[in-house]
């Protein structure tokens, strides 16, 4: 294990002889950027609605896409943010904490400003018209753009764009931390809470669980709003926090992959456990123990799920092509797809109602992902616009030897001091 840099400046003798190779956290965050989108496409169908989220449609039932989604959803953001935290470490400790806010800055910031500007009032005005098609609201609905009860409620918020700004919001206080302990006698208080990495895990777990047994809805459940929800921020907040440590005492990590086995098989019996208990709960609701359990359960179901894909991604040596090429329009895909599913599952619901809810969702998700990734292709990958997002892409006319990561998202900033119009 590495023990905590403190300093900027680390002496070549310090420095490890070979680079790691993270190819792996580009496949991951491509894979899982696919399962957000089927996340979403899972949506119409489910069994147990999550509370809060306000869809286009409302279609046939499908018990099996409701344990998908519940499934999906029990893991998928810590993945995110594990990643984002392990990669966030490794610039923060390297380059500092200017390098560290400027760059995410960059990564994050324009994109959720474009997003903001573009995607999210397509999205509601896609919303607003199926919900007409659907006989909910009054067409006039379309031009005022005033609604009652709990469509309003559940309607205005950033949408699946949350992420976005609470990861630059960690980014900022992991640098603001960082910094005023680096610059005070207390960074031995650091180094002595990072040499007991069980300890500050337990700390995470335990702040995990607390937030999430008062506020069950924070996972299973749709928390939206334009600033960030308190419950939720701090608990996102523990998964960004704990890629950090992973990165400050693994960073080639090979103690985690030394367990991977271990994960493998808890991970799958947290998941049924969480994903029988969480539907239970949307069901019937419960008392303060029932809940309490439904938070240990699945914050232990998240972890272990995440650290587990970690591990297995380590396989990764070298990634194919299409994975290089997915990796890159990741990002893309996951700004985009929103408001092609909601249009899409409105036009399915009215020209193929008899059709099984797993086929719909199947047609959802390849409808959605083939349409962003033509967009990617032809408004993205080498224009204007990819460059101003930071996505844009070359197919690489030698392999090397590390492959370098696709994903805006998930760099370490190694090469820091080359212009950000370079591909991502």
């Amino acid at each position: 294990m590495e023990t905590l840099p403190l300093r900027r400046n680390v002496s070549p003798s310090t420095r490890p002889a070979e680079k790691p190779n993270f190819a792996g956290f580009d496949a991951l965050r491509a894979f899982s950027a696919l399962a957000v989108v089927l996340l979403h496409a899972c949506v119409p169908y489910l069994q147990h609605p999550m509370p809060g989220l306000a869809w286009t449609v409302r279609d046939r039932t499908s018990g099996l896409l409701d344990c998908l989604f519940w499934g999906i959803e029990s893991f998928i953001m810590p993945i995110f943010l594990v990643l984002a935290g392990f990669l966030a470490w490794q610039t923060l400790s390297k380059k500092g904490p200017s390098i560290l806010v400027s760059s995410r800055a960059r990564r994050l910031l324009v994109p959720l400003a474009f997003a903001v500007c573009v995607v999210l009032p397509i999205g509601l005005y896609t919303w607003v018209l199926a919900w007409v098609a659907e006989g909910v609201v009054a067409p006039v609905k379309l031009k005022s753009l005033k609604f009652d009860g709990v469509i309003d409620q559940d309607l205005w918020g950033l949408s699946h764009l949350w992420f976005m700004l609470y990861l630059f919001l960690y980014v900022m206080v992991a640098a603001i931390v960082f910094r005023g302990i680096s610059q005070s006698r207390k960074a031995t208080v650091l180094r002595r809470s990072l040499a007991q990495p069980h300890l500050v895990s337990i700390g995470l777990f335990l702040v995990a669980f607390v937030v999430l047994a008062f506020r069950p809805e924070v996972v299973w459940g749709f928390q939206h709003a334009f600033a960030p929800v308190p419950s939720k921020w701090i608990y996102s907040g523990t998964f960004f926090a704990g890629g950090m440590l992973l990165a400050s005492k693994d960073p080639r990590l090979v103690w985690i992959q030394s367990k991977t086995p271990v994960l493998g098989i808890a991970s799958v019996a947290l998941l049924v456990t969480a994903v029988t208990m969480g539907r239970w709960h949307l069901q019937f609701s419960g008392d303060a123990l029932a809940k309490g359990f439904l938070a240990a359960i699945t914050v232990l179901c998240a972890w272990s799920t995440t650290l587990f894909l970690i591990a297995a991604s380590g396989s990764f040596q070298k990634l194919s092509l299409p994975i290089q090429y997915l990796a890159a329009a990741s990002f893309w895909i996951y700004l985009v797809h929103h408001p092609i599913l909601g249009l899409t599952h409105l036009d399915l619901k009215l020209t193929l109602a008899d059709t099984p809810p797993t086929i719909k969702t199947a047609m959802a998700f390849a409808t959605s992902v083939t349409v962003s990734v033509l967009s990617y292709e032809v408004m993205v990958r080498r224009t204007r616009l990819g460059r101003l997002l930071g996505m844009t892409w070359e197919v690489p006319l030698s392999r090397p030897s590390v492959p370098e990561l696709q994903s805006p998202l998930l760099q370490s900033d190694e090469r820091e001091s080359q212009p950000w119009s370079r591909a991502a």
